[in-house]
């Protein structure tokens, strides 16, 4: 690599860089370019380059997308997969010219007939394409999303077997190519995330999120964009949605203003953001809910009195099944403001509830129609109108509950141990002692808090998954299979703290998972706690690089 330094009217003869034994880094690059203030160049050092296709096992294929051939059925990478298509159809007509015609049929390739030479299948879309252009299709078919948002094809969905399939889908329409772009504040995240959202014209949501907060100096490389997605997803559902305390999913939130600036839609779109690009799942609506997102045919809602979770409206039922003849036209307003025109008498209660409970649900549809349109992106809507059954774990709350406890942090950890024996090994052991005291701790006071929570809308402060959203950046478990075996948290440990100052704080890398624990100030359980407490509570912003 070169570098030429400013000034001189641009006549300064370019400097070449002596790479380190192990090449070129950052922190070389860094230093050399004055922070990036001078030019870099890059010479090729080839002077002829090797043009020689790649076998199909060759190592820099291990990542790439691959698909069956149509022919012989083989997995092939997409790149080569044309190169491939081209020797696969030689290959079938020295069996087709074999004079016997048993053995023929013994030739392991199918014979192509005379209808199958005019047009082909291709190996990753499942559509049919001129023989004559079904080579350069296939060679570029599924490296990027190629469907309308509104206009998935059935085809391309129709295998899918579990909610795996539907991440692992949803996630490849992501496009990486360009990047949708937000600088948002912390204070009020939700409105100010929403009003940014709203406005980012230059790019589509589609794009591979990158996100910065406004006075911190991180740069995303993906855990600025979980810490969103994971804030936008909680403010939306505090508050955009209602729930009651059987805690089978919330409503919409029955709220014209909202309605009017669009928030629904948005919801909808950081939805679909949060399901493709690693972000929480939005396992928080009730299933008629979901059921009414997959198909929008509201005739198909069925719902009954513990559906309601508006207060005043469970208050009036609560009140109807306790009416006698002498009381119940007190509540004649309220029942008649409902919807209901029947006669209004005790003998009539379960049509009286029952038009409340659909005053409930009615009056949100034009809230869920709202979030339909945001579900459009990436043609998720699509995928559910299809696969309900398989959507249905990614938007309801299940039985089991999949929250972040001390166990995961604990299975996740790597800790980086001196050698064993020695003092600083003591130490460090102690310490992640501490940290498994402090988690659990923690968890035992978020399930006593739990109720309490449930009865006055709040939640704790510190929870389990807020420490794991401080040091990673998200508060959730990984949603793939892939993602979750990739999933570490490593330990380390600074021993050359200088200890006259009188206080020092672990420091996290929320993109590499990574946090450092200073040994000299961490020397009894109540010191971790106290430092770590002010820790979590003044150091949630990304000011590292």
């Amino acid at each position: 690599m070169l570098h030429k330094s400013t000034g001189g009217g641009g006549q300064r003869r370019l400097v070449a860089i002596p790479p380190d034994l192990d090449g070129y880094n950052g922190q070389q690059l860094k230093g050399v370019s004055g922070n990036g203030k001078y030019t870099l160049y890059i010479a090729p050092l080839q002077e002829e380059i090797d043009k020689t296709p790649l076998p199909p096992e060759a190592k820099e294929f291990e990542n790439m997308p691959k698909a069956p051939c149509s022919t012989c059925r083989k997995m092939f990478p997409l790149q080569i997969l044309p190169v491939h298509i081209k020797s696969c159809k030689e290959n079938i007509d020295l069996c087709t010219s074999s004079e016997n015609e048993n053995d023929m049929w013994e030739c392991t390739l199918p014979v192509c007939s005379e209808k199958q030479e005019e047009t082909a299948e291709c190996p990753v879309c499942r559509k049919t394409f001129d023989i004559d252009v079904i080579e350069s299709h296939a060679s570029d078919c599924g490296l990027r999303s190629m469907y309308p948002e509104n206009n998935v094809p059935t085809e391309a969905v129709h295998s899918f077997q579990s909610s795996v399939d539907v991440l692992n889908w949803i996630q490849c329409q992501v496009e990486e190519g360009s990047t949708f772009y937000l600088c948002v504040s912390r204070s009020d995240i939700f409105k100010r995330g929403m009003q940014q959202w709203q406005r980012q014209k230059k790019s589509s949501p589609k794009s591979r999120l990158k996100v910065s907060f406004i006075g911190e100096v991180g740069i995303d490389s993906g855990a600025l964009s979980k810490e969103f997605l994971t804030e936008m997803l909680a403010e939306i559902e505090r508050t955009l949605f209602v729930g009651n305390a059987d805690k089978k999913g919330k409503i919409p939130l029955y709220c014209l203003n909202s309605l009017d600036q669009n928030y629904f839609r948005s919801a909808g779109e950081i939805i679909a953001a949060s399901l493709a690009q690693g972000g929480p799942l939005p396992n928080f609506l009730r299933e008629w809910c979901f059921r009414y997102l997959c198909s929008g045919d509201s005739d198909a809602i069925q719902v009954s009195s513990s559906d309601v979770t508006d207060a005043e409206l469970s208050q009036l039922i609560l009140k109807i099944n306790t009416a006698t003849e002498e009381n119940i036209n007190d509540l004649s307003d309220d029942i008649v403001s409902c919807g209901y025109t029947g006669k209004v008498s005790v003998e009539k209660k379960d049509l009286i509830i029952r038009a409340i409970v659909l005053h409930s649900s009615v009056r949100v549809i034009p809230m869920l129609d709202q979030l339909r349109k945001g579900l459009q992106l990436y043609g998720l809507l699509s995928v559910l109108n299809q696969h309900p059954e398989l959507g249905l774990p990614l938007f309801v709350p299940g039985d089991d509950d999949d929250r972040v406890d001390a166990a995961f942090i604990m299975e996740k950890w790597q800790p980086v141990f001196s050698e064993k024996g020695s003092l600083k090994y003591t130490r460090e052991v102690n310490i992640m002692n501490f940290f498994q005291d402090f988690l659990q701790e923690t968890e035992d006071r978020e399930q006593a808090d739990q109720s309490d929570a449930d009865n006055n809308g709040t939640t704790q402060e510190l929870t389990v998954g807020r420490i794991m959203q401080w040091i990673t950046g998200q508060a959730h478990k990984p949603n793939l299979p892939s993602e979750m075996n990739e999933f570490i948290i490593s330990v380390h440990f600074y021993h050359d703290c200088d200890t006259r100052h009188t206080i020092c704080f672990p420091t996290v890398s929320a993109c590499t998972r990574t946090i450092t624990f200073p040994v000299a100030h961490l020397t009894t359980f109540d010191e971790f706690k106290y430092i770590m407490e002010i820790a979590m509570s003044h150091g949630q912003s990304f000011d590292r690089v």
